[in-house]
């Protein structure tokens, strides 16, 4: 055979050696970047799962302590007031010697009203309360609490048939109106506050409105920390939120949430 056949078969085995091994190579970094990716997905899955339960443990504390922080409050304002009253009006019952029924049934009346809001104290102290509760409900108790003063008119409108959240998703959207709540109370001057639960197909609107001060969103970026730690919440869920306001116009925070 010459050697012009032979250098010939010599360079096709040597082409297709070299092929076959950049194709190994090409192959070995395909499943090293696969691998790499997987990785790394496992990693930022593990750390999206700790922060949200980081999330979920930090709203359920500050659960409680707004809780605790109303019921300090709703005690000294409502009750203590009721059960004081009564007792003043013990002692001028007691310094009479006719009795006035019209007096006693005011007496029978605030003890039983002061006896009333203790029990709903009572109740808003268990810990798994919203866990038993419809969401809608535990925001109605809320707005019912605010509107005890009778300084702020509130209002809750629902659309559509509601529908269950998972635990940890209504544990923080619970803890995320209820701080929305509270911001209205402490800044906004509002004297009233509207709160829509919207129950499409593909997830739950929740729409807190008030009328208060508002600010210039431009001015203030995102709105302070409280509001960026909303959105924060609101993402771990999946879900995410816009806010509207303007100086003199109130504030709007509108929550998407997805039911899955």
């Amino acid at each position: 055979m010459p050697v012009d056949h032979y250098q010939e078969i010599l360079a096709v085995i040597i082409t297709v050696v070299v092929l076959f091994m950049a194709l190994l190579c090409v192959m070995v970094l395909i499943m090293f970047n696969h691998q790499r990716r997987k990785f790394r997905y496992r990693e930022e899955k593990k750390a999206m799962s700790e922060a949200y339960q980081k999330q979920l443990l930090e709203s359920r504390l500050e659960m409680q302590e707004e809780t605790f922080d109303s019921i300090s409050r709703e005690i000294h304002d409502n009750v203590g007031q009721l059960l004081s009253l009564a007792k003043v009006q013990l002692n001028i019952a007691g310094q009479t010697t006719a009795v006035d029924k019209d007096l006693l049934e005011d007496i029978k009346s605030n003890v039983g009203q002061a006896m009333t809001d203790l029990r709903d104290i009572a109740k808003s102290l268990s810990s798994e309360r919203l866990q038993w509760i419809p969401l809608t409900q535990a925001v109605s108790q809320e707005l019912q609490r605010i509107g005890r003063n009778g300084l702020m008119q509130c209002y809750l409108r629902t659309e559509g048939v509601e529908r269950t959240l998972p635990e940890q998703s209504k544990a923080i959207a619970f803890r995320i109106v209820q701080e929305s709540l509270q911001n209205i109370l402490k800044h906004a001057q509002a004297t009233e506050i509207e709160v829509l639960f919207d129950f499409a197909d593909s997830g739950l609107s929740i729409c807190i409105r008030d009328n208060g001060l508002g600010f210039d969103i431009e001015k203030t970026g995102t709105g302070g920390l409280g509001l960026q730690n909303i959105k924060t919440r609101a993402a771990l869920m999946g879900g995410h939120v816009d806010i509207n306001s303007a100086s003199g116009e109130g504030t709007t925070i509108i929550l998407y949430i997805p039911y899955d």
